[in-house]
């Protein structure tokens, strides 16, 4: 990492908690082969104290912005004064650029560097069937590029379920042609499913999904940074399916979040 001087840019990395988060070891690796004098600093940030953390953003002269966490998402979002098309349909923000006059403008890139990470698992989600759980932040982002992407029909589901709902409603209104639903039809035959809650996070050993019944060439995907392996992908493997797991979406996205940040 570069020495801090009175030169250094920052960016902030906002979350509640944060010990899990592997983007900034991705950052400033990336800033340390490069020579770039920028540090991405994890900042531990409750819920009842973001707004004040987004204003001091807006001054914070030296600062390039910052990546958004769980579970700030779609509070940060509803903050922005700039959004990108990507998080007026999703509702939820995942990097924030702070703009010269003190504006801040996001997007969200949950989605692409899950998708981008897929491809190099193997998998072409065009055609197929997936299965996700969890209608958040980075749910939300993720089912929009799975869409994207040419998925044929997906099925969201979320502990919540009028947030799985009315996110399948909204996506729907975009992709007219695709089924997307929160209860599966009966011929389902699932090519990916992907758990997009905390579960299975710093020991927890819950299982988001049951893994019986599922194809044997189904990709299980996780995105919980920490542990890399969560007990449910273990299972997944042990039972012969492809996974996929929360750092490599992390190191996926990073060019489109350095790209959004400006950083060439």
């Amino acid at each position: 990492m570069t020495a801090i001087s009175g030169e250094t840019r920052f960016v902030a990395m906002l979350g509640d908690p944060i010990v899990q988060v592997k983007t900034p070891a991705a950052f400033n690796a990336w800033a340390a082969d490069r020579e770039q004098d920028v540090v991405m600093i994890p900042m531990q940030v409750a819920a009842a104290d973001l707004p004040a953390t987004l204003s001091a953003l807006r001054g914070w002269r030296n600062c390039c912005g910052a990546v958004v966490t769980y579970p700030h998402k779609q509070a940060v979002a509803a903050a922005l004064d700039v959004a990108t098309p990507a998080v007026q349909l999703v509702g939820a923000c995942n990097v924030v650029r702070r703009l010269a006059d003190g504006r801040l403008s996001g997007t969200m890139t949950d989605g692409m560097g899950f998708v981008r990470a897929l491809s190099e698992t193997g998998l072409d989600p065009r055609g197929r069937d997936v299965r996700l759980i969890g209608a958040g932040g980075a749910g939300s982002a993720i089912a929009l590029a799975l869409l994207e992407a040419g998925a044929a029909r997906l099925v969201v589901t979320d502990r919540d379920a009028a947030r799985a709902k009315d996110l399948a409603r909204r996506l729907r209104a975009s992709f007219a042609d695709r089924v997307v639903a929160t209860v599966p039809p009966a011929d389902l035959r699932c090519a990916l499913v992907c758990n997009a809650t905390p579960a299975g996070m710093s020991g927890d050993t819950a299982h988001p999904f049951p893994l019986d019944g599922l194809p044997s060439d189904c990709v299980v995907a996780d995105i919980v940074p920490d542990p890399p392996m969560t007990p449910w992908l273990r299972a997944a493997a042990g039972r012969g399916h492809r996974v996929q797991t929360g750092p490599e979406m992390v190191r996926a996205q990073l060019p489109e979040i350095l790209s959004f940040l400006d950083f060439r």
